[in-house]
């Protein structure tokens, strides 16, 4: 009589947990992921240098945004020390514009890698 018991006592558990099972909601549809390649401006020669301020390319916010996900790009704040320390980009490295003329060389950003710079 106790193997009965025993018997009766897994079919329920068998039953209760195939019902719970029944119940329970279906997966969600797999997410489909869209990579978007980010596109660059063209190489700038060192006779093509932009005379003023107004010929400099700007990179709108989204490109820029796209780069620097995808590791194609490094931010490079060129405000004061003070005020990189105040607020900046997660990630940005500082180069004081002041010092640009001085020292060119941006710490671990290779000569190959798009910077993008920024002062606001």
């Amino acid at each position: 009589m106790t193997k009965t018991k025993i018997l009766f006592a897994f079919s329920m558990l068998l039953l209760v947990s195939l019902a719970c099972n029944a119940f329970s909601p279906a997966a969600p549809a797999p997410t489909q992921v869209v990579i978007v390649e980010p596109t660059f401006p063209p190489q700038i020669q060192p006779g093509d240098l932009p005379a003023t301020e107004d010929d400099v390319p700007r990179v709108p916010l989204e490109q820029a945004l796209t780069a620097y996900s995808a590791g194609a790009a490094v931010f490079l704040d060129v405000r004061s020390t003070e005020s990189y320390n105040a607020s900046h980009i997660p990630g940005a490295t500082n180069l004081p514009l002041a010092d640009i003329e001085a020292n060119p060389v941006v710490p671990g950003v290779g000569k190959d890698e798009w910077i993008i710079t920024y002062c606001t």
